[in-house]
């Protein structure tokens, strides 16, 4: 229920910061604004599909029943609603068709602008408010662990990654190197192996191979080589009150080696929720082995701290964290376009991992975390802004590049094209959703 309520007070701030970009340009133009609504209002019969409507001024502001978004109707425009009424008349001043080209283009990229700007926003203050929490390349003394996938692309367990594509790697930062490997079309990887430097080229069908196989892949593709060594405890862990504490060193549940943190334990632990289980530990002080035995909560959690040793924080003023949340936002600008790339290349089949509105909520935390929610967030909103880049006609990137081709032309394409276009692309993007949506419900079942 958490997960899906941060989903939705995501969702819903997105949705409306999107539609208030095309709201404030259209009026900005002088454009009459006829409704504003978050979700879609979808009626039937003698209902109208809205859930609460109120109307200020021209503009008449609601919530829809269907959480799929939402849409500012603008008048004179063919949008979502598929409402032709009056088009066939000559436009008036304030409708969004007597406008030049240039304007129009302006309200359909309102929206995206307002996502980026939305990101640059929350990374900045995600930055100023909690710093940057970081590892340190350099304090990975046992290197990465790669899983079968990594494996097949030339990585070995131990290697420490110096540089890839020669932009050297200061901070350990699992998602920027897989984006790199796999979506960015990086092609060679220098790494430290066994006291000495070596390259690990990056063969574009091996890649491609491995994307395609990815879910079947076990753990992640790079995980850092965490020790078990005891930082902090928890007030909620089931290790609280028992003689373990900070600076012991966890070498064993049950009979599982524990010499580093990786997907094997993960899992273990979270099959052996509410059972009882044994840890072996040693005692940093005496050197000391002991044991313990407990019952594991249902969150398949120890509850101990083991990043002290291994991170980081920076702090930065107000005015430091506006660039470095402009470069955080570029970063992630650039590793989710190389995901949708990968995406539309069919020799990736990228396009079998596509997720919908249940992996999105899997991506938010069991637990109201306000850093997680906002870095999500921002993530969301980035990821709005590049699918409504898309040159899909229905999407603002399809009606912007009406708009462009209106301006290079000089002529405005007639409704018998409009209409048609708008057609498709309505059924391209329920084609898009029902895949998506239909994927998280196969991977449920699997």
């Amino acid at each position: 229920m958490i997960q899906v309520l941060q989903l939705l007070l995501s969702l819903s701030i997105l949705v409306i910061l999107h539609e208030l970009g095309h709201y404030l340009t259209a009026k900005f133009f002088g454009c009459k604004v006829e409704k504003f609504y978050l979700f879609m209002d979808w009626g039937w019969g003698n209902w109208d599909g809205a859930l609460f409507k109120k109307k200020v001024g021209e503009t008449e502001f609601g919530v829809g029943w269907a959480p799929l978004g939402g849409y500012v109707k603008i008048a004179g425009f063919i949008d979502e609603s598929m409402d032709t009424d009056g088009v066939e008349k000559e436009p008036e001043e304030w409708e969004l068709r007597a406008k030049p080209a240039w304007q129009r283009l302006i309200v359909m990229l309102g929206g995206i602008v307002v996502n980026l700007l939305l990101a640059w926003v929350i990374y900045s203050m995600i930055l100023f408010s909690w710093g940057n929490n970081y590892v340190p390349m350099d304090s990975l003394i046992d290197g990465l662990s790669f899983n079968e996938g990594g494996e097949k692309l030339g990585f070995v367990d131990g290697d420490k990654i110096v540089s890839i594509d020669g932009e050297s790697l200061r901070e350990y930062d699992p998602l920027f190197i897989v984006s790199s490997i796999l979506f960015e079309g990086a092609e060679k990887v220098e790494v430290f192996r066994g006291g000495e430097k070596t390259i690990v080229n990056l063969i574009p069908d091996s890649v491609n191979m491995v994307i395609s196989n990815i879910q079947n892949y076990k753990g992640s593709i790079v995980g850092a080589n965490y020790r078990w060594n005891v930082d902090g405890i928890h007030s909620q862990s089931p290790l609280k009150n028992t003689t373990l504490e900070r600076g012991d060193r966890i070498l064993t549940i049950d009979n599982i080696q524990t010499t580093f943190i990786n997907q094997e334990t993960r899992s273990y632990l979270m099959s052996k929720k509410n059972e009882s289980i044994t840890i072996t530990f040693e005692k940093k002080k005496s050197k000391k082995i002991e044991t313990v035995s407990f019952v594991l909560p249902n969150d398949g959690l120890l509850g101990v701290d083991i990043m002290g040793e291994y991170q980081k924080t920076k702090t930065f003023t107000f005015f430091e964290s506006i660039p470095e949340g402009f470069n955080k936002t570029k970063s992630m600008i650039k590793m989710y376009w190389g995901q949708i790339k990968t995406i539309f290349n069919p020799k990736t089949g990228g396009y079998k991992h596509v997720g919908g509105i249940i992996s999105i909520g899997k991506m938010f935390p069991g637990q109201w975390n306000w850093l997680a929610f906002w870095s999500m967030t921002a993530l969301l909103s980035i990821i709005l802004a590049i699918m409504n880049l898309l040159p899909i006609p229905a999407l603002d990137g399809g009606h912007a590049v009406i708009a462009i081709v209106e301006m290079i032309s000089g002529k405005k394409l007639p409704l018998s094209i409009l209409m048609p276009l708008q057609v498709v692309g309505m059924i391209i993007l329920f084609g898009l959703l029902i895949y998506a949506n239909g994927m998280d419900i196969v991977r449920l079942f699997n």
